[in-house]
C-alpha cells in the first residue's frame, strides 16, 4: 500500500515538473513554427514573442488570399498538435473573412504556448476595467 501512495506522489511530482519545463518556450518549438511557417501559403503580418528572455508564447498573424484561403485550415491543425505536443493555454484562433459567398481574403490569428501575460489592462464596453482579457477570444 505504501508503493501505491509513494507512486501517486511521483505521478504528482512529474506533472509539477512537466508543468515548470513547459512554461517556456523551447528553441525546438519554435523552430516547428517556423518551418510550419515555411511551408504554409500564409503571408505573415506579424509576429509577437511574449515573455522577455524566458518566453512563453508567440501570437501570429497571418493572411491568405484567393486560392490560398481553404489551406488555412492546414495551419490551424498544426497549431492542434503543436498544442499536444508542448502544451500551453490554448485560445480558439481568431479568424476575419473578407469576400462573400467565397473568401477573396482570410485572415488569422493564433497563440501559441501562453501568451496571456503579455495582454494589457483595457476597458470594457461598459466601461469596466478588463484585466488581461480579450473581446471575441
Amino acid at each position: 500500500m505504501t508503493n501505491d501512495i509513494s507512486n501517486q506522489k511521483l505521478r504528482g511530482s512529474e506533472k509539477l515538473l512537466s508543468a515548470w519545463k513547459n512554461r517556456t518556450l523551447t528553441e525546438e518549438s519554435v523552430r516547428e513554427i517556423a518551418r510550419a511557417l515555411d511551408e504554409s501559403p500564409a503571408q505573415v503580418l506579424g509576429a509577437r514573442v511574449v515573455g522577455g528572455s524566458s518566453a512563453t508564447g508567440v501570437q501570429l498573424s497571418l493572411s491568405y488570399e484567393g486560392d490560398d484561403t481553404p489551406r488555412c485550415g492546414n495551419d490551424i491543425l498544426f497549431w492542434l498538435k503543436w498544442h499536444r505536443v508542448h502544451g500551453g493555454e490554448m485560445h480558439p484562433p481568431r479568424i476575419i473573412i473578407d469576400g462573400t459567398p467565397f473568401p477573396d481574403l482570410v485572415r488569422m490569428e493564433l497563440n501559441f504556448g501562453d501568451v496571456t501575460p503579455g495582454l494589457p489592462d483595457i476597458q470594457g464596453f461598459d466601461g469596466q476595467l478588463v484585466r488581461g482579457g480579450s473581446f471575441g477570444g
